[in-house]
Parts: C-alpha cells; structure tokens; sequence
C-alpha cells in the first residue's frame, strides 16, 4: 500500500490540522473543477481517501500501528476467515474419507472373517464326521425327530444362504466379465471357481476323513462303537450344516457383543 503521509506530503508525526491543511492545498491543485484531466482526478481520489484515514484518531492508529488500513484489515480478516474456512472444508473432507475407508475396512474384515469359519467349519465338520462316523441321533420321541428335522433343514437353508451371500460379495460371473469390468475389479473369484473350490473342498474332507478313519479304524471303534459307511454317509450329510449353523450364530453374537 502507498504511504499516506508522503502522499499528502506530510511527517507521520503531523498534527490534525496540519494534515487539513496539506488536503486543501493539494485539492486546490487537483480537484477536478480545477484540472479536469483524468491523472489528476483519480491523484485527488487517493488524497481524498488518505485524508479520511489519516485525519480518523482510530484508523490512523491502526494504520500507523499495521501499515493497513482498517478496511484493508477488515478485507485481510475476511481472507483469513475463509481460509480457515476452507481449511476446515477440507479437513472435514479429509476426516470423513478416512472414516469411510475405516469403516468400509471394518465390514471387509468382517465379511472376509465370516467367509472363513463357514468354509473351515464345513469342511473340519465334515473331515471329523466322516472320521469317526457317529451316526444319526436314534430317539423314540416323536418331537425330537420334529427338532432334529427342523434344526436340519433350517441349517440347510441358513447355509445355502450364507454361501450365496459370500458369493455375491467375493465372486462375479465370468461371462459377465466384459460388461461388468469394474465388478471384477473388486471380486476376486469367478463363481465357478469358487463353487469348484467349496464343493471340492466339501469332498477332499469327506475322503480324506474316511481314509484317515480306515487307518484309525480301531480307535473310531472304541470311541464310536460300531459305525457303518452308510452311517458316515449319512452323518457327513446331516451335522457339517448344523455345525455351521452353530458356529455362525456364534460368530455374529460375538460381532455384536464387540459392538456394544
């Protein structure tokens, strides 16, 4: 910014009438009734405005103390006022995509933990079952066999479920791979292979259970009793969804207890 007193032409220790008086002699040689020309004008402009500031007590301390003047101050603190502002915006912006990723991290982890004990607890109950070969539960209650039914067939359809919805989130179609590129993308797995891999898996279990319980047979016996294959088939079949059903109510109810 111009210097104010040098532009009136005065010290910066000039007194008020001092400061009147260097106005009016310059405004006697500037004023556009007296010289039109338009240097002149805009000159006598900037006087008019030095003299308002340095003839003020108040401005021409603050100007005197911060070489600015007060709507200069006024402008600087509105610039400062928005860059804090936009700091803030931005830092908002900042601390809300971090928590976004953290959060989407947190249901990542959790799916990809909730994957995991359904196929580890389907193919270790089926590896133990084909193992030892316990046999299906023999009871004469009528409203047992209506438990064991409906505890089969709900552990049935809560794995079907459970595998189609970890499916969904970890495999794509592969002849869908070129419409869908960015799906792809982010799943992992085609759906065939994962299909491959679970009922490979389901099978790999079952036989090397029944190896390992042909080798073992003498201690499956004293532990089991008597077991056909026909039981192991059928026990192979019957408990590996249960115990997912089991695991998986176990698993969720820790998720929301971690929650609380």
């Amino acid at each position: 910014m111009a210097d104010l007193y040098r532009m009136l032409g005065i010290q910066r220790t000039a007194s008020p009438s001092e400061i009147k008086s260097a106005y009016r002699r310059l405004a006697r040689k500037y004023h556009p009734d007296v010289n039109p020309d338009p240097a002149s004008a805009r000159r006598f402009a900037r006087i008019t405005d030095a003299y308002h500031i340095l003839n003020d007590p108040q401005r021409r301390k603050l100007y005197d103390r911060e070489g600015v003047t007060a709507d200069r101050a006024t402008a600087q603190r509105a610039q400062q006022a928005a860059r804090a502002a936009r700091r803030a915006h931005y830092q908002a912006q900042a601390d809300r995509a971090v928590n976004e990723w953290l959060a989407k991290e947190r249901a990542e982890t959790k799916a990809r933990g909730h994957a995991v004990f359904t196929t580890v607890t389907l193919f270790l109950s089926t590896f133990a079952v084909a193992m030892f070969k316990p046999g299906i539960v023999e009871t004469t209650n009528p409203f047992w066999y209506i438990v064991l039914i409906l505890l089969f067939a709900g552990s049935i359809f809560h794995l079907a479920l459970t595998l189609k919805r970890h499916f969904d989130h970890y495999t794509y179609r592969q002849e869908m791979m070129s419409v869908m590129r960015s799906s792809r993308q982010r799943k992992p797995f085609t759906r065939k292979f994962a299909a491959g891999f679970v009922v490979g898996g389901y099978f790999a279990s079952l036989i090397l259970g029944f190896l390992i319980g042909l080798l073992a047979e003498d201690f499956t016996h004293t532990l089991m009793g008597e077991t056909t294959f026909l039981d192991g088939i059928f026990s192979a079949l019957f408990y590996p969804p249960i115990a997912v059903l089991i695991v998986d109510t176990m698993y969720v109810v820790n998720l929301r207890l971690e929650e609380w």
